[in-house]
């Protein structure tokens, strides 16, 4: 079962597993229909949509194999600007939606006594970004979540592991939450910059059909890491060096790569 399957990196990894003839259930809330993979529609923020999915695949296949976790939705703003229904909305999606799909499969995993649990997070999950705040934190849960994860069910045959891709090539920036406007008087102009930087980021970023042939390795391999860096060279050397670099040397390049100084 694959989350977020409707486009992007979801829609990638779902349809080259299905083709490698895995049985796959592309969930997603508008669940569109697909001749690769069998979908199934999924509310990550709803208790009652998540165990209806689980319940709907438990009872035609009676196990779940792979849970790979991909819902998630991007979020830009000033923190000091930004809503607190836009943080939870956040926090929701990318943090608790993953809690509510872990805690369902569980018990059957454990059950079967084996399962692999995948969860897609960022590089910007060790960075604090500017403008990022929300999503970097949101996905920096998730990850911390999934490394208590794999102690906890490790004895009970369930492995577990996150993805921390770059920027890769999908349509995040069309339902991104936009929290502070260009006009604002304090941070616009600052928020543009970044922005813009973001969105050109985008546009050069990872191609989503490698992630299917990578996924497909995670299940067939004995052991899985902790976690898993996927990205250009120059994103990885940045996560890299926050590591090593005095901070003002390390802020200093983050401002001239998001432009964020006004």
């Amino acid at each position: 079962m694959i989350t977020g399957a409707s486009s992007g990196i979801g829609l990638a990894i779902a349809t080259y597993l299905a083709q490698k003839g895995h049985i796959i259930y592309g969930a997603s809330r508008s669940a569109p229909a697909s001749v690769h993979f069998r979908a199934i529609q999924i509310d990550v923020t709803n208790q009652e949509s998540v165990q209806h999915a689980i319940g709907q695949i438990m009872e035609k296949e009676g196990r779940i194999d792979v849970l790979i976790n991909n819902a998630g939705v991007g979020s830009v703003g000033a923190l000091e600007k930004t809503p607190m229904e836009d943080i939870k909305k956040s926090f929701e999606v990318n943090t608790f939606g993953v809690v509510r799909l872990c805690q369902a499969v569980l018990p059957h995993m454990r059950a079967q006594g084996a399962g692999l649990i995948i969860n897609m997070s960022t590089l910007g999950s060790a960075i604090g970004l500017p403008f990022r705040s929300f999503y970097s934190a949101s996905k920096g849960a998730m990850s911390l979540i999934t490394e208590s994860l794999r102690l906890e069910t490790e004895a009970f045959g369930i492995k577990a592991c996150t993805i921390h891709p770059g920027e890769v090539r999908t349509n995040i920036g069309e339902h991104r939450i936009v929290s502070t406007g260009r006009n604002d008087e304090t941070y616009g102009t600052a928020m543009g910059k970044s922005l813009d930087a973001l969105t050109e980021a985008l546009l050069h970023g990872k191609d989503p059909a490698l992630f299917g042939p990578f996924i497909e390795k995670l299940i067939h391999a004995k052991k899985v890491k902790r976690s898993y860096r996927i990205g250009h060279f120059q994103e990885l050397l940045g996560v890299w060096l926050k590591g090593i670099l005095p901070y003002y040397i390390y802020e200093w390049i983050l401002r001239q790569y998001f432009k964020s100084e006004n």
